[in-house]
């Protein structure tokens, strides 16, 4: 059984919490952890000693968009795994936008056969309405026993009866709602951020009234019935600070956002760089430290890598019509943990926010409580080294859109490598 010594484990939860640990690894098996030994290791029976890496619960990330099936071409679920495997991620959870829509039970079951071999694992996501049309409830009871664990049509909610009724339905269930901080009918017109930047360059802008709008909606239609309300990218201060209040009354209410939230900001976009054309935009600095101290106090449950690779031909285009997205999961980790620190906070802060973010809060948000609470659990289905030492290599995506290399100013560190029952990925 191989055996892998790691400096530090980041899992509060954790009686070995912050000592140095040997992670035994055996495919097909679930991961223990030991306090390290003198045991000497053997690299003819595949141990490593992992340096200054911490080990962490596997990382899950709960957004991303392979383009399987519809335009597999742009990445494709088995290769995108293999990208999701290189960012250190154990689990995640692909978008039900595709075309078709996963509305169905069968859609759950091929997507889970079709992973079942891949060291990353899938968290399937069923589309909340048909086809995605916003009019008419999915299965969802069949779905759950199909195996999905959340609802989401990777869009904004836009019949306040839908929600309603989801919210109701989906409770019992034990399930999230997920609903998208934005109203498209608000300046329908916009492609990003209204602030100094959009009216230098022209072009129109999303206020951040087209976000707040649509999340005080959902609070209030969530205060009336209930249920588990997700908001999976929020991007501005005022969201934030709505979020909070719900939060402080009660309301079972969880929220993420994207790393490239916490990086960047509109002012990088100048010059019409369309690399960092979002469909949630980049917002303004003031947005991005609100973010971050957000992170940092607990009021973002998750950061996930919307993970959204483009085809040549959607890339290389105008900034007007270059589609939306940026392919960076395998950036995820030195993104977070560059961010954190950069806004000052201590690297044990940094990683102590980074096991919330990336392990324990997407386990509590899809109601996984048990390997929220319970170590043992977290790991036993994954761990994921991270090194502030190492450095971040080349995306193994295919997707041109991809946009973090080593040369990226503010990512620190590397992610090593991750383990999971199914096998192991190492990076270098």
């Amino acid at each position: 059984m191989p055996r892998y010594r790691a400096a530090r484990l980041i899992l509060p939860e954790h009686p070995l919490h912050g000592q140095s640990v040997d992670i035994l690894h055996q495919e097909g098996h679930p991961i223990e952890i030991e306090p390290s030994s003198s045991v000497l290791l053997d690299e003819k029976n595949g141990d490593r000693d992992l340096g200054q890496a911490c080990a962490f619960a596997g990382w899950w990330d709960l957004q991303v968009d392979f383009r399987d099936p519809g335009t597999e071409r742009a990445e494709g679920l088995n290769h995108g795994l293999k990208v999701a495997a290189q960012g250190g991620f154990s689990s995640v959870a692909p978008v039900a936008s595709t075309h078709p829509f996963r509305d169905q039970p069968a859609d759950i079951r091929a997507l889970q056969h079709q992973s079942q071999d891949s060291i990353t694992s899938i968290l399937p996501l069923a589309a909340l309405s048909r086809n995605g049309g916003g009019i008419e409830l999915t299965e969802a009871h069949a779905l759950v026993q199909a195996g999905a664990i959340g609802f989401s049509d990777n869009a904004p909610i836009q019949r306040p009866e839908l929600l309603r009724r989801a919210l109701e339905y989906l409770a019992p269930l034990g399930v999230p709602v997920f609903s998208e901080a934005h109203d498209p009918s608000f300046q329908p017109e916009g492609i990003m951020h209204e602030g100094a930047v959009s009216t230098r360059l022209g072009l129109p802008g999303i206020s951040e009234e087209a976000e707040t709008l649509r999340i005080r909606r959902d609070l209030d239609i969530l205060k009336y019935t209930q249920g588990q309300l997700h908001i999976p990218v929020v991007t501005t201060a005022a969201g934030v600070s709505a979020i909070r209040s719900a939060k402080s009354e009660g309301l079972q209410v969880t929220c993420g956002t994207t790393f490239h939230h916490l990086c960047w900001t509109d002012e990088n976009l100048d010059n019409f760089n369309s690399d960092l054309k979002l469909s949630r935009p980049i917002r303004s600095e003031k947005d991005r430290d609100a973010l971050l101290k957000a992170a940092l106090d607990g009021t973002l449950d998750v950061v996930v890598s919307d993970h959204c690779p483009r085809t040549p031909e959607e890339h290389d285009a105008d900034f007007l019509m270059v589609a939306n997205g940026i392919a960076g999961i395998h950036a995820a980790g030195p993104a977070v943990f560059g961010a954190l620190s950069g806004y000052g906070a201590s690297p044990e802060d940094s990683l102590a926010a980074m096991s919330r973010l990336l392990a324990s809060g997407p386990r509590h948000i899809l109601r996984n409580k048990a390997a929220a609470a319970d170590a043992t659990a977290q790991t036993s289905t994954g761990v994921t080294f991270f090194s502030a030492e190492a450095q971040i290599g080349p995306s193994l995506s295919k997707a041109p859109n991809t946009v973090y290399n080593a040369q990226t100013p503010f990512l620190k560190g590397g992610v090593v490598g991750v383990v999971t029952p199914k096998g192991a990925h190492w990076n270098g």
